[in-house]
């Protein structure tokens, strides 16, 4: 786990930031178009530091608690350095910070809960640590798993490891407290299989470990670059898991589902059948049917939780991307882009957004879609924002410069950010709109960039490779989707990259080496 980070490679890499915010509601009363100032210490200036000393967040996708509907208080996971060498992981009450409480992290506070002395485990080896709704989950020096939910006031035990089995790719539901995850067996059978157990388990439960074994799994064999099948599971809201997998060596993908507190309810959903998907209101299920060795197929839909009776959505499907919302866009072996807004309703309701795609780039729950075209052969062109139904679209640009994992619409506006690189290898931001297709500029030289709600452009600039770090800087957006007249305002030197964006926070690190060190959150007006 890493407090110090080193330079970046490149700006693919560094900017996957997501940024979290609700839609506007109606009814809600006219506000200013563009945002109010945050008061107290934590929006003013740099706001304050709650850990001293080197720091560095989680996943800037999965730092924070975000499940959907929820009206708890904000949380977030960060790595503290202790004297020791070890690697503290805490939690921080955010929203105690942004009503002037002070925090201080690393002594005896209930609003920074420190987890476990030591994390350990990353992405790279099976182990991450990262919030999925409002639950954590995490891996202490032994890499035993744990989770934890605002509320609690230490984490809870899902399974230990030891010599005979590891415990791996654990996940929490998106909504509620089912969690899952991977018990594979040191010892395997002979021969190119993998063989694992898939454990469940309600985080709230009286007795730990709080996982038991829900299934036998095949997650990998021999033939897996080279064949259709795989193996994958998710628990999802309502207290359910989802999982596929072959029962056999060379037999196809069957889809099961069991309530995590109800191991008769375990069912059958669906044979041969891949990458599938529930809709984030549990009203549908959607998948890959008669998909050949060229990994074509035919995307269906069907309800949930039976799975029965599928609806036929669109043959000649490569892949396809599922909104909030519950609107599809596919992309099809002719290299077109194809939305269905409403596929539950109106499977049939096709809109071709476009043709020679190279790739999706990003989908909005506001009924946008991002992507970039690539001619036969040729590298990629125009990268192009278009509505969902069809009715707008506009090319923002045809350099071919643009960074396609760097592309981050405003939660509830009409506005994205983009980023290109210019002819000194450098990448300059940029902000959209497909109202009007009108583009400004919104820094030279940035290496990362999102949103804070709807109605603040973050990024860090001045990038120095030494201390791997940057200035971080903030410009207002108005509700309508343009920027404020007003120059870009700095909010500390010395910047991590790996801050976390909130719907009205930013949690980062100061890595300049110096008695300014610490984690640090900045709140601000919405």
């Amino acid at each position: 786990m890493r407090t110090q980070r080193t330079a970046i490679v490149s700006l693919l890499a560094a900017l996957l930031m997501i940024a979290c915010g609700d839609d506007g509601k109606e009814g809600e009363p006219v506000r200013s178009n563009w945002p109010s100032d945050a008061e107290g210490p934590a929006g003013i200036g740099g706001g304050v530091r709650v850990f001293s000393g080197a720091a560095g967040t989680l996943s800037a996708a999965r730092a924070c608690t975000h499940e959907r509907g929820g009206n708890g208080e904000r949380w977030c996971a960060f790595v503290g350095r202790a004297a020791s060498g070890d690697h503290n992981l805490f939690v921080l009450n955010v929203s105690q910070v942004r009503d002037g409480v002070p925090v201080q992290c690393g002594a005896e506070d209930s609003n920074c809960l420190l987890l476990t002395e030591h994390v350990e485990g990353s992405s790279a080896d099976f182990h991450p640590s990262f919030f999925e709704g409002d639950t954590l989950v995490y891996y202490d020096r032994e890499l035993a798993a744990y989770a934890w939910r605002p509320g609690m006031d230490r984490g809870r035990l899902l399974a230990r490891r030891n010599t005979e089995r590891d415990i791996a790719f654990c996940t929490p539901a998106p909504r509620g407290t089912a969690v899952a995850c991977l018990s594979v067996p040191s010892e395997q059978p002979a021969g190119a299989v993998v063989v694992a157990e898939l454990m469940a388990g309600n985080v709230e439960a009286d007795e730990e470990p709080l996982l038991r074994p829900i299934a036998t799994v095949i997650p990998a064999t021999g033939d897996d670059n080279r064949t259709v099948h795989r193996f994958g599971f998710a628990a999802l809201a309502g207290g359910y898991v989802g999982w596929s997998s072959r029962e056999t060596q060379d037999g196809p993908e069957v889809l099961k589902l069991q309530h995590v507190d109800d191991p008769d309810s375990q069912i059958t959903v669906a044979t041969d059948i891949h990458h599938w998907a529930v809709t984030e209101d549990n009203s549908s299920w959607l998948w890959m049917a008669e998909t050949n060795e060229g990994r074509v197929g035919t995307l269906q839909i069907a309800p949930f939780p039976s799975g029965a009776d599928p609806v036929d959505l669109l043959a000649g499907v490569i892949d396809y991307k599922l909104t909030r919302k519950g609107s599809v866009v596919a992309e099809t072996e002719l290299h077109t882009a194809v939305s269905i807004v409403d596929p539950s309703g109106a499977p049939g309701g096709h809109v071709l957004l476009g043709d020679q795609i190279g790739k999706i780039s990003a989908l909005s729950d506001a009924g946008q879609i991002a992507f970039a075209k690539q001619p036969i052969g040729g590298e990629y062109t125009d990268f192009i924002v278009s509505s969902l139904d069809g009715a707008r679209s506009c090319v923002l640009d045809t350099t071919g410069r643009v960074s396609l994992n760097a592309i981050h619409f405003a939660p509830g506006a009409d506005g994205v950010l983009w980023a290109a690189r210019a002819d000194t290898g450098t990448f300059d931001a940029f902000r959209s709109r497909l109202g009007d297709c009108s583009t400004e500029r919104l820094a030279p030289d940035i290496v990362v960039m999102g949103w804070v709600g709807s109605g603040h452009a973050v990024f860090i600039d001045a990038y120095d490779p030494d201390t791997a770090s940057g200035s971080l800087r903030y410009r207002k957006a108005g509700r309508d989707g343009t920027l404020h007249p007003d120059p870009a305002t700095l909010i500390a030197e010395h910047v991590d990259t790996y801050a976390t964006w909130g719907d009205d926070f930013v949690l980062y690190t100061i890595s300049g080496r110096g008695d300014e060190d610490g984690m640090y959150v900045r709140t601000f007006g919405r």
